[in-house]
Protein backbone atom coordinates (compact mmCIF):
# COMPACT_ATOMS: atom_id res chain seq x y z
CA UNK A 1 0.00 0.00 0.00
CA UNK A 2 1.33 3.63 -0.93
CA UNK A 3 2.09 5.90 1.84
CA UNK A 4 -1.12 8.24 0.56
CA UNK A 5 -3.64 5.25 0.45
CA UNK A 6 -2.26 4.80 4.39
CA UNK A 7 -2.63 8.12 5.57
CA UNK A 8 -5.90 8.32 3.68
CA UNK A 9 -7.35 4.99 5.38
CA UNK A 10 -6.14 6.11 8.37
CA UNK A 11 -7.77 9.53 8.31
CA UNK A 12 -10.75 7.59 6.94
CA UNK A 13 -10.96 5.21 10.09
CA UNK A 14 -10.68 8.87 12.54
CA UNK A 15 -13.27 9.87 10.74
CA UNK A 16 -15.43 7.17 11.01
CA UNK A 17 -14.74 6.69 14.36
CA UNK A 18 -16.17 10.79 14.81
CA UNK A 19 -19.35 9.38 13.24
CA UNK A 20 -22.89 9.53 14.99
CA UNK A 21 -23.91 5.17 15.46
CA UNK A 22 -27.83 7.22 14.09
CA UNK A 23 -29.06 5.86 10.95
CA UNK A 24 -27.80 8.72 8.15
CA UNK A 25 -30.82 10.77 6.81
CA UNK A 26 -31.42 10.57 3.28
CA UNK A 27 -28.50 12.28 0.24
CA UNK A 28 -26.13 12.84 3.85
CA UNK A 29 -22.23 11.73 3.32
CA UNK A 30 -20.68 8.54 4.66
CA UNK A 31 -17.50 8.81 5.99
CA UNK A 32 -15.54 7.71 3.22
CA UNK A 33 -17.95 10.19 1.12
CA UNK A 34 -17.09 13.15 3.19
CA UNK A 35 -13.23 12.43 2.91
CA UNK A 36 -13.28 12.67 -0.50
CA UNK A 37 -15.32 16.26 -0.47
CA UNK A 38 -13.71 17.52 2.30
CA UNK A 39 -9.68 16.59 0.49
CA UNK A 40 -11.28 18.31 -2.61
CA UNK A 41 -12.21 21.41 -0.59
CA UNK A 42 -9.36 21.78 1.32
CA UNK A 43 -6.97 21.58 -1.80
CA UNK A 44 -8.94 24.17 -3.80
CA UNK A 45 -8.99 26.63 -0.51
CA UNK A 46 -5.58 26.37 0.01
CA UNK A 47 -4.54 26.70 -3.38
CA UNK A 48 -7.05 30.19 -3.89
CA UNK A 49 -5.14 31.67 -0.81
CA UNK A 50 -1.37 32.74 0.84
CA UNK A 51 -1.15 29.56 3.71
CA UNK A 52 2.19 28.78 3.22
CA UNK A 53 1.94 26.55 6.63
CA UNK A 54 -1.10 25.08 5.91
CA UNK A 55 -0.42 24.26 2.57
CA UNK A 56 3.01 22.63 3.91
CA UNK A 57 1.17 20.88 6.71
CA UNK A 58 -1.72 19.39 4.57
CA UNK A 59 0.19 18.56 1.70
CA UNK A 60 2.22 16.00 3.97
CA UNK A 61 -1.05 14.47 5.13
CA UNK A 62 -2.07 13.97 1.26
CA UNK A 63 -4.94 17.07 2.07
CA UNK A 64 -6.58 14.80 4.37
CA UNK A 65 -8.67 16.36 7.18
CA UNK A 66 -7.85 15.22 10.46
CA UNK A 67 -9.63 17.55 13.34
CA UNK A 68 -12.90 17.59 11.53
CA UNK A 69 -15.36 14.85 10.53
CA UNK A 70 -18.22 14.81 8.62
CA UNK A 71 -20.58 15.00 12.09
CA UNK A 72 -18.21 16.22 14.76
CA UNK A 73 -14.57 16.23 15.76
CA UNK A 74 -12.10 13.01 15.14
CA UNK A 75 -10.48 11.88 18.12
CA UNK A 76 -7.50 14.12 16.92
CA UNK A 77 -9.62 16.96 17.27
CA UNK A 78 -10.61 16.39 20.91
CA UNK A 79 -7.08 14.97 21.82
CA UNK A 80 -5.50 18.82 20.39
CA UNK A 81 -8.39 20.43 22.13
CA UNK A 82 -7.81 18.61 25.78
CA UNK A 83 -3.97 18.64 25.47
CA UNK A 84 -3.47 22.14 24.80
CA UNK A 85 -6.10 23.15 27.79
CA UNK A 86 -4.22 20.68 29.86
CA UNK A 87 -0.86 22.72 29.24
CA UNK A 88 -0.62 25.23 32.06
CA UNK A 89 2.65 26.19 30.65
CA UNK A 90 1.32 27.36 27.28
CA UNK A 91 2.89 31.11 27.50
CA UNK A 92 -0.02 33.48 27.93
CA UNK A 93 1.40 35.74 24.80
CA UNK A 94 0.19 33.02 22.51
CA UNK A 95 -3.27 33.20 23.70
CA UNK A 96 -3.77 29.04 23.03
CA UNK A 97 -5.94 28.36 25.62
CA UNK A 98 -8.64 31.20 24.46
CA UNK A 99 -8.48 30.44 20.91
CA UNK A 100 -9.12 26.62 22.07
CA UNK A 101 -11.70 27.13 23.88
CA UNK A 102 -13.07 29.15 21.16
CA UNK A 103 -12.91 26.30 18.80
CA UNK A 104 -14.10 23.53 21.07
CA UNK A 105 -17.49 25.59 20.99
CA UNK A 106 -17.23 25.93 17.57
CA UNK A 107 -16.21 22.20 16.88
CA UNK A 108 -19.51 21.39 19.29
CA UNK A 109 -21.59 22.58 17.10
CA UNK A 110 -20.98 20.77 14.00
CA UNK A 111 -23.66 18.37 12.54
CA UNK A 112 -24.07 16.36 9.48
CA UNK A 113 -26.21 19.27 8.50
CA UNK A 114 -23.23 21.64 8.96
CA UNK A 115 -21.98 23.41 5.16
CA UNK A 116 -18.78 21.66 4.09
CA UNK A 117 -17.37 25.22 4.09
CA UNK A 118 -17.63 25.95 7.38
CA UNK A 119 -15.95 22.14 8.42
CA UNK A 120 -13.26 23.42 6.30
CA UNK A 121 -12.71 26.67 7.79
CA UNK A 122 -12.69 25.08 11.15
CA UNK A 123 -10.46 22.28 10.05
CA UNK A 124 -8.08 25.12 9.25
CA UNK A 125 -8.17 27.03 12.17
CA UNK A 126 -7.61 23.69 14.52
CA UNK A 127 -4.49 23.04 12.07
CA UNK A 128 -3.26 26.71 12.95
CA UNK A 129 -3.85 26.04 16.58
CA UNK A 130 -1.82 22.71 16.43
CA UNK A 131 1.03 24.63 14.44
CA UNK A 132 1.40 27.30 16.91
CA UNK A 133 1.60 24.83 19.76
CA UNK A 134 3.65 22.67 18.00
CA UNK A 135 5.62 25.19 17.18
CA UNK A 136 6.06 26.04 20.98
CA UNK A 137 6.95 22.25 21.69
CA UNK A 138 9.30 21.96 19.27
CA UNK A 139 11.28 25.33 18.57
CA UNK A 140 10.24 27.88 21.36
CA UNK A 141 10.65 31.71 21.58
CA UNK A 142 14.35 32.75 21.50
CA UNK A 143 14.79 34.59 18.12
CA UNK A 144 18.28 32.54 17.35
CA UNK A 145 18.86 34.94 14.37
CA UNK A 146 18.47 38.06 16.38
CA UNK A 147 21.06 36.45 19.05
CA UNK A 148 23.66 35.05 16.49
CA UNK A 149 23.45 39.01 15.34
CA UNK A 150 24.29 40.05 18.88
CA UNK A 151 27.14 37.07 18.80
CA UNK A 152 28.98 38.83 15.74
CA UNK A 153 28.86 42.35 17.19
CA UNK A 154 30.41 40.60 20.46
CA UNK A 155 33.29 38.84 18.39
CA UNK A 156 34.07 42.17 16.75
CA UNK A 157 34.27 43.99 20.35
CA UNK A 158 36.20 40.64 22.10
CA UNK A 159 38.70 39.98 18.76
CA UNK A 160 37.74 36.28 19.70
CA UNK A 161 35.18 34.12 18.42
CA UNK A 162 32.33 34.46 20.85
CA UNK A 163 29.66 31.30 20.03
CA UNK A 164 26.72 29.43 20.93
CA UNK A 165 25.83 26.34 18.50
CA UNK A 166 21.71 25.76 17.89
CA UNK A 167 20.46 22.79 16.82
CA UNK A 168 17.34 22.64 15.12
CA UNK A 169 15.36 19.96 15.79
CA UNK A 170 15.18 17.07 13.03
CA UNK A 171 11.42 16.91 13.24
CA UNK A 172 8.41 18.90 11.96
CA UNK A 173 4.99 20.12 12.77
CA UNK A 174 3.95 18.04 9.79
CA UNK A 175 6.09 15.00 9.94
CA UNK A 176 4.65 14.28 13.71
CA UNK A 177 1.35 14.49 12.92
CA UNK A 178 1.58 12.37 9.63
CA UNK A 179 3.13 10.22 11.96
CA UNK A 180 0.51 10.71 14.66
CA UNK A 181 -2.35 9.92 11.82
CA UNK A 182 -0.79 6.66 10.54
CA UNK A 183 0.19 5.06 14.45
CA UNK A 184 -3.22 6.64 15.73
CA UNK A 185 -1.42 8.65 18.20
CA UNK A 186 -1.43 12.40 18.75
CA UNK A 187 -0.40 12.49 22.45
CA UNK A 188 2.62 10.35 21.14
CA UNK A 189 3.57 13.46 18.97
CA UNK A 190 3.26 15.73 21.24
CA UNK A 191 5.79 13.71 23.40
CA UNK A 192 8.26 13.50 20.60
CA UNK A 193 8.02 17.30 20.12
CA UNK A 194 9.86 17.81 23.55
CA UNK A 195 13.19 16.96 24.22
CA UNK A 196 14.10 13.83 26.62
CA UNK A 197 17.77 15.60 27.76
CA UNK A 198 18.89 17.71 30.32
CA UNK A 199 15.64 16.78 32.87
CA UNK A 200 13.61 18.98 30.20
CA UNK A 201 10.10 17.19 31.62
CA UNK A 202 11.30 17.64 35.66
CA UNK A 203 12.13 21.52 34.47
CA UNK A 204 8.68 21.70 32.69
CA UNK A 205 7.28 20.78 36.20
CA UNK A 206 9.01 23.13 38.26
CA UNK A 207 7.83 26.06 35.81
CA UNK A 208 4.36 24.36 36.40
CA UNK A 209 4.80 24.83 40.32
CA UNK A 210 6.07 28.48 39.80
CA UNK A 211 3.00 29.34 37.64
CA UNK A 212 1.03 28.06 40.49
CA UNK A 213 3.34 30.37 42.88
CA UNK A 214 2.24 33.37 40.90
CA UNK A 215 -1.56 32.54 40.50
CA UNK A 216 -1.84 32.49 44.07
CA UNK A 217 -0.03 35.48 44.64
CA UNK A 218 3.55 34.70 45.26
CA UNK A 219 5.86 36.49 47.98
CA UNK A 220 5.89 39.97 48.94
CA UNK A 221 9.33 41.88 48.33
CA UNK A 222 11.94 42.43 51.00
CA UNK A 223 12.35 45.51 53.07
CA UNK A 224 16.31 46.77 52.70
CA UNK A 225 18.93 45.25 55.08
CA UNK A 226 21.92 44.52 54.78
CA UNK A 227 22.91 41.50 56.77
CA UNK A 228 20.92 39.25 58.67
CA UNK A 229 22.66 36.80 61.36
CA UNK A 230 21.62 33.59 63.26
CA UNK A 231 19.44 34.47 66.08
CA UNK A 232 18.94 38.09 65.30
CA UNK A 233 15.40 39.23 65.15
CA UNK A 234 14.29 41.24 61.76
CA UNK A 235 11.14 42.11 60.18
CA UNK A 236 11.83 40.63 56.92
CA UNK A 237 12.49 37.07 58.65
CA UNK A 238 8.45 36.10 58.16
CA UNK A 239 8.07 36.97 54.72
CA UNK A 240 11.84 35.17 53.86
CA UNK A 241 10.04 31.79 55.60
CA UNK A 242 7.24 32.22 53.70
CA UNK A 243 8.94 32.43 50.78
CA UNK A 244 11.14 29.51 51.18
CA UNK A 245 7.98 27.79 52.49
CA UNK A 246 6.39 28.28 48.78
CA UNK A 247 9.76 26.91 47.25
CA UNK A 248 10.00 24.26 48.97
CA UNK A 249 13.34 24.95 51.41
CA UNK A 250 11.45 25.54 54.47
CA UNK A 251 8.58 23.35 54.34
CA UNK A 252 9.28 22.06 57.65
CA UNK A 253 9.55 25.33 59.28
CA UNK A 254 7.11 27.01 61.05
CA UNK A 255 6.48 29.49 63.04
CA UNK A 256 8.73 29.45 66.18
CA UNK A 257 7.94 31.14 69.70
CA UNK A 258 9.12 34.73 68.12
CA UNK A 259 8.89 34.78 64.77
CA UNK A 260 10.98 37.43 63.67
CA UNK A 261 13.92 36.02 65.00
CA UNK A 262 16.32 34.06 62.60
CA UNK A 263 16.02 29.98 63.97
CA UNK A 264 17.83 27.43 63.13
CA UNK A 265 15.43 25.49 60.86
CA UNK A 266 15.13 28.43 58.81
CA UNK A 267 18.86 28.71 59.06
CA UNK A 268 18.83 25.32 57.14
CA UNK A 269 16.20 26.49 54.86
CA UNK A 270 18.59 29.34 53.90
CA UNK A 271 21.65 27.27 52.78
CA UNK A 272 19.49 24.85 50.39
CA UNK A 273 18.12 28.22 49.01
CA UNK A 274 21.68 29.83 48.57
CA UNK A 275 22.78 26.37 47.47
CA UNK A 276 20.75 26.07 44.77
CA UNK A 277 21.55 30.05 44.00
CA UNK A 278 24.85 28.97 43.55
CA UNK A 279 25.99 31.39 46.85
CA UNK A 280 27.93 30.30 49.75
CA UNK A 281 26.23 27.84 51.74
CA UNK A 282 26.50 30.63 54.49
CA UNK A 283 23.57 30.61 57.07
CA UNK A 284 23.77 34.64 56.57
CA UNK A 285 21.22 36.32 54.51
CA UNK A 286 23.19 39.20 52.62
CA UNK A 287 22.53 41.57 49.43
CA UNK A 288 23.05 38.87 47.45
CA UNK A 289 20.90 36.59 49.19
CA UNK A 290 18.14 39.45 49.09
CA UNK A 291 18.88 40.19 45.62
CA UNK A 292 17.60 36.25 44.38
CA UNK A 293 14.89 36.28 47.37
CA UNK A 294 13.53 40.03 45.66
CA UNK A 295 13.16 38.31 42.34
CA UNK A 296 9.04 37.82 41.56
CA UNK A 297 7.63 34.62 40.52
CA UNK A 298 7.08 36.64 37.00
CA UNK A 299 10.89 37.25 36.08
CA UNK A 300 11.71 33.63 37.39
CA UNK A 301 8.80 31.99 35.56
CA UNK A 302 10.77 33.98 31.93
CA UNK A 303 14.08 32.39 33.20
CA UNK A 304 12.61 29.15 33.12
CA UNK A 305 10.80 29.30 30.05
CA UNK A 306 14.00 30.41 28.11
CA UNK A 307 15.84 28.01 29.38
CA UNK A 308 13.55 25.00 28.41
CA UNK A 309 13.85 26.56 24.90
CA UNK A 310 17.52 26.45 25.21
CA UNK A 311 17.24 22.66 25.72
CA UNK A 312 15.09 22.93 22.41
CA UNK A 313 17.73 23.70 20.77
CA UNK A 314 20.38 21.53 22.27
CA UNK A 315 22.07 18.81 21.32
CA UNK A 316 19.00 15.96 21.48
CA UNK A 317 21.11 12.63 20.83
CA UNK A 318 21.73 11.73 24.43
CA UNK A 319 24.89 9.04 24.44
CA UNK A 320 24.96 6.67 27.40
CA UNK A 321 28.69 7.59 28.07
CA UNK A 322 28.92 12.01 28.34
CA UNK A 323 30.48 14.71 29.55
CA UNK A 324 27.93 17.95 30.51
CA UNK A 325 29.17 21.16 31.69
CA UNK A 326 27.16 24.16 32.20
CA UNK A 327 28.80 27.23 32.09
CA UNK A 328 26.77 29.33 34.66
CA UNK A 329 27.33 26.82 37.58
CA UNK A 330 30.80 26.26 36.76
CA UNK A 331 30.42 22.62 37.06
CA UNK A 332 31.47 19.60 35.08
CA UNK A 333 29.15 16.14 35.36
CA UNK A 334 30.31 12.53 33.98
CA UNK A 335 27.28 10.48 33.29
CA UNK A 336 26.51 6.48 32.41
CA UNK A 337 23.23 6.79 31.21
CA UNK A 338 21.37 8.45 34.08
CA UNK A 339 23.96 7.77 36.64
CA UNK A 340 26.22 10.22 37.85
CA UNK A 341 30.07 9.01 37.80
CA UNK A 342 31.62 12.19 39.00
CA UNK A 343 31.44 15.67 38.92
CA UNK A 344 33.85 18.46 40.02
CA UNK A 345 34.19 22.63 39.77
CA UNK A 346 35.09 24.32 36.62
CA UNK A 347 37.32 27.43 36.13
CA UNK A 348 35.18 28.78 32.33
CA UNK A 349 35.97 32.16 30.29
CA UNK A 350 35.78 35.50 31.37
CA UNK A 351 32.76 37.83 30.37
CA UNK A 352 35.20 39.69 27.64
CA UNK A 353 36.61 35.86 26.76
CA UNK A 354 33.60 33.71 27.31
CA UNK A 355 33.78 29.82 27.16
CA UNK A 356 31.89 28.61 23.54
CA UNK A 357 28.39 26.66 23.75
CA UNK A 358 28.41 24.05 21.61
CA UNK A 359 28.44 19.87 21.29
CA UNK A 360 31.63 17.98 20.51
CA UNK A 361 33.25 14.69 20.73
CA UNK A 362 36.37 14.16 23.58
CA UNK A 363 38.74 12.21 21.50
CA UNK A 364 42.39 12.39 22.94
CA UNK A 365 45.08 13.27 26.24
CA UNK A 366 47.52 15.41 26.26
CA UNK A 367 49.84 14.87 29.43
CA UNK A 368 52.44 16.98 29.57
CA UNK A 369 50.92 19.62 27.14
CA UNK A 370 52.66 22.72 25.72
CA UNK A 371 50.49 25.66 26.05
CA UNK A 372 49.78 27.36 22.51
CA UNK A 373 49.36 30.84 23.19
CA UNK A 374 46.78 32.64 20.84
CA UNK A 375 47.41 35.86 19.11
CA UNK A 376 44.83 37.47 20.66
CA UNK A 377 46.63 36.99 24.49
CA UNK A 378 49.74 37.67 22.72
CA UNK A 379 48.54 41.03 21.13
CA UNK A 380 46.20 41.90 23.53
CA UNK A 381 48.19 40.99 27.13
CA UNK A 382 51.76 40.02 26.33
CA UNK A 383 52.71 42.48 23.85
CA UNK A 384 53.45 45.73 25.73
CA UNK A 385 55.54 43.45 27.91
CA UNK A 386 57.43 42.60 24.97
CA UNK A 387 57.91 45.91 24.24
CA UNK A 388 59.28 46.77 27.53
CA UNK A 389 61.55 43.84 27.84
CA UNK A 390 61.13 40.98 24.72
CA UNK A 391 62.42 38.68 27.29
CA UNK A 392 60.03 38.88 29.80
CA UNK A 393 58.00 35.77 29.07
CA UNK A 394 61.03 33.67 28.01
CA UNK A 395 61.91 33.89 31.56
CA UNK A 396 58.50 32.28 32.69
CA UNK A 397 58.81 29.45 30.33
CA UNK A 398 57.14 31.17 27.36
CA UNK A 399 59.48 30.36 24.64
CA UNK A 400 58.94 32.11 20.67
CA UNK A 401 59.03 29.60 17.73
CA UNK A 402 58.55 29.82 13.87
CA UNK A 403 55.61 27.95 14.19
CA UNK A 404 52.95 25.98 15.96
CA UNK A 405 55.52 23.11 15.65
CA UNK A 406 57.23 22.22 18.84
CA UNK A 407 59.83 21.31 17.42
CA UNK A 408 60.53 23.89 14.71
CA UNK A 409 63.35 26.72 15.50
CA UNK A 410 63.27 28.76 18.35
CA UNK A 411 63.12 32.29 18.11
CA UNK A 412 65.08 35.49 19.38
CA UNK A 413 62.55 37.38 21.06
CA UNK A 414 65.30 40.02 20.93
CA UNK A 415 65.71 40.21 17.50
CA UNK A 416 62.17 40.87 16.54
CA UNK A 417 60.68 44.66 16.73
CA UNK A 418 57.42 44.09 19.04
CA UNK A 419 56.61 47.69 18.77
CA UNK A 420 55.41 47.19 14.97
CA UNK A 421 52.73 44.75 15.85
CA UNK A 422 50.62 47.45 17.46
CA UNK A 423 48.59 48.32 14.88
CA UNK A 424 45.57 45.59 14.76
CA UNK A 425 45.73 44.36 11.60
CA UNK A 426 48.92 43.51 11.66
CA UNK A 427 49.73 39.64 11.80
CA UNK A 428 52.58 38.43 14.11
CA UNK A 429 54.49 35.99 12.07
CA UNK A 430 56.21 34.08 15.04
CA UNK A 431 54.57 31.80 18.10
CA UNK A 432 54.64 31.33 21.88
CA UNK A 433 54.38 28.58 23.82
CA UNK A 434 54.65 27.81 27.06
CA UNK A 435 56.68 24.49 27.73
CA UNK A 436 55.33 21.55 29.68
CA UNK A 437 56.10 21.91 33.65
CA UNK A 438 54.53 22.77 37.22
CA UNK A 439 53.81 26.73 35.86
CA UNK A 440 52.19 25.28 32.63
CA UNK A 441 49.17 27.10 32.55
CA UNK A 442 47.40 24.07 31.25
CA UNK A 443 48.56 22.36 34.13
CA UNK A 444 50.17 18.52 33.45
CA UNK A 445 46.51 17.41 31.44
CA UNK A 446 44.67 18.54 28.55
CA UNK A 447 41.64 16.94 27.55
CA UNK A 448 40.99 17.59 23.68
CA UNK A 449 37.76 17.49 21.90
CA UNK A 450 39.04 19.37 18.80
CA UNK A 451 36.32 22.27 17.74
CA UNK A 452 36.87 25.93 15.48
CA UNK A 453 36.96 27.89 18.63
CA UNK A 454 40.56 25.93 20.16
CA UNK A 455 39.21 24.93 23.18
CA UNK A 456 39.18 22.34 25.50
CA UNK A 457 39.26 21.19 29.01
CA UNK A 458 42.19 20.89 30.95
CA UNK A 459 44.11 21.30 34.16
CA UNK A 460 45.64 24.79 36.02
CA UNK A 461 48.00 25.32 38.44
CA UNK A 462 46.01 28.02 39.99
CA UNK A 463 43.88 25.63 42.41
CA UNK A 464 42.75 28.16 44.46
CA UNK A 465 40.13 29.80 42.10
CA UNK A 466 38.26 26.88 42.47
CA UNK A 467 37.36 28.17 46.18
CA UNK A 468 35.49 30.88 44.60
CA UNK A 469 31.40 30.46 43.83
CA UNK A 470 31.81 32.68 40.47
CA UNK A 471 34.63 31.09 38.99
CA UNK A 472 34.87 33.12 35.26
CA UNK A 473 39.02 33.76 34.60
CA UNK A 474 40.26 31.93 31.64
CA UNK A 475 40.50 32.91 27.95
CA UNK A 476 37.81 30.66 27.12
CA UNK A 477 39.25 27.14 28.13
CA UNK A 478 37.56 24.89 31.25
CA UNK A 479 40.35 24.55 33.87
CA UNK A 480 38.56 21.58 35.64
CA UNK A 481 39.19 20.61 39.38
CA UNK A 482 40.27 17.55 39.18
CA UNK A 483 41.94 16.17 36.45
CA UNK A 484 43.32 12.82 37.37
CA UNK A 485 40.15 12.14 38.55
CA UNK A 486 38.36 12.41 35.03
CA UNK A 487 41.94 10.54 33.96
CA UNK A 488 40.86 7.78 36.37
CA UNK A 489 37.25 8.10 35.17
CA UNK A 490 38.37 7.97 31.22
CA UNK A 491 40.68 4.83 32.19
CA UNK A 492 37.65 2.96 33.24
CA UNK A 493 35.83 2.88 29.54
CA UNK A 494 39.49 3.18 27.74
CA UNK A 495 41.84 0.16 28.27
CA UNK A 496 44.56 2.16 26.56
CA UNK A 497 44.89 4.22 29.37
CA UNK A 498 47.30 3.26 32.00
CA UNK A 499 47.16 5.49 35.04
CA UNK A 500 49.65 4.48 37.32
CA UNK A 501 52.11 5.21 33.71
CA UNK A 502 50.60 8.68 33.37
CA UNK A 503 51.33 9.53 37.37
CA UNK A 504 54.50 8.65 36.65
CA UNK A 505 54.89 10.91 33.63
CA UNK A 506 53.47 13.73 35.23
CA UNK A 507 56.62 14.16 37.41
CA UNK A 508 58.45 14.57 34.27
CA UNK A 509 58.61 17.31 31.58
CA UNK A 510 57.60 14.37 28.39
CA UNK A 511 54.86 14.98 26.34
CA UNK A 512 52.15 12.29 25.41
CA UNK A 513 48.78 11.75 23.75
CA UNK A 514 46.47 9.29 24.05
CA UNK A 515 43.95 8.56 21.62
CA UNK A 516 40.37 7.62 22.95
CA UNK A 517 39.01 3.87 22.10
CA UNK A 518 35.80 5.17 23.97
CA UNK A 519 34.79 8.96 22.57
CA UNK A 520 33.09 10.75 24.62
CA UNK A 521 30.34 13.28 23.46
CA UNK A 522 30.66 16.81 25.19
CA UNK A 523 28.02 19.14 25.74
CA UNK A 524 28.97 22.76 26.96
CA UNK A 525 26.11 24.26 27.86
CA UNK A 526 24.62 27.97 28.90
CA UNK A 527 21.67 27.01 31.24
CA UNK A 528 20.76 29.58 34.11
CA UNK A 529 17.78 27.85 35.14
CA UNK A 530 18.43 23.46 35.33
CA UNK A 531 17.73 20.79 37.59
CA UNK A 532 20.70 18.94 38.87
CA UNK A 533 21.37 15.45 39.40
CA UNK A 534 19.75 15.33 42.05
CA UNK A 535 16.11 16.61 41.14
CA UNK A 536 16.42 20.16 42.57
CA UNK A 537 15.67 23.22 40.75
CA UNK A 538 18.77 25.53 40.42
CA UNK A 539 19.07 29.17 39.42
CA UNK A 540 22.73 31.04 38.33
CA UNK A 541 23.85 34.54 37.38
CA UNK A 542 23.39 35.43 34.11
CA UNK A 543 27.14 35.54 33.87
CA UNK A 544 27.94 36.40 30.21
CA UNK A 545 24.39 38.79 29.95
CA UNK A 546 22.96 35.86 27.31
CA UNK A 547 19.66 36.00 29.23
CA UNK A 548 19.35 39.60 29.14
CA UNK A 549 20.20 39.82 24.75
CA UNK A 550 17.58 36.42 24.26
CA UNK A 551 15.01 38.43 26.55
CA UNK A 552 15.46 41.48 24.03
CA UNK A 553 13.84 39.47 21.54
CA UNK A 554 12.12 36.50 23.20
CA UNK A 555 8.60 35.92 21.89
CA UNK A 556 7.37 35.15 25.06
CA UNK A 557 8.86 37.70 27.68
CA UNK A 558 5.31 39.51 28.61
CA UNK A 559 7.54 42.69 29.15
CA UNK A 560 8.32 42.91 25.10
CA UNK A 561 4.66 42.00 24.60
CA UNK A 562 3.41 44.74 26.29
CA UNK A 563 5.57 47.29 24.60
CA UNK A 564 4.64 46.04 21.49
CA UNK A 565 1.18 46.51 22.23
CA UNK A 566 1.81 50.17 22.98
CA UNK A 567 3.36 50.61 19.94
CA UNK A 568 0.63 48.83 17.89
CA UNK A 569 -1.89 51.48 19.41
CA UNK A 570 -0.19 55.07 18.97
Amino acid sequence: MRITDLVRALAATLLLLSASTAPAAAGAMNAAQYLDAASGALQKRLAKGDYPGLSRLYKTLFFTPVWVGNKGATPFGKTLLNHILRDRTVPPVLKLHETARKLRKRLDAVTADTPLKEKIALEMDLSRLYLSYMHYLLYGGIDWKAFDTKLAELTEKYKIKVGWEHYRPKATPASLLAEATMNGDLEGAFKKAEPTRFRYARLKRYLQRYITIARNGGWKPLPPFKLIKPGQRHKAIPLIRRHLQMTGDAAQCGEGPDPLVYDECLQKAVKRYKLRHGLSPSPRIDRSTRAWLNKSPESLISILRLNLDRIKWSWRVQAPLRIELNIPSFRLWFYQGNKLIDTMRVVTGKPNHPTPVFHNTMRYIVVNPYWKIPESIVKTEMLPHLIKDPYYYERRGKILKASWDENSPRIDPGTVDWAQYRAKDKHIPYYFMQVPGSRNALGKIKFLFPNKYSVYIHDTPSKRLFFRNVRAFSHGCMRIQKPRELLEVLALYNDNIDVDEIMDLLGTRIKKTISLKHKVPVDITYFTAYVDPYGYLNFRRDIYHYDRYQMEHYAYNPKRSESQKKKSNR
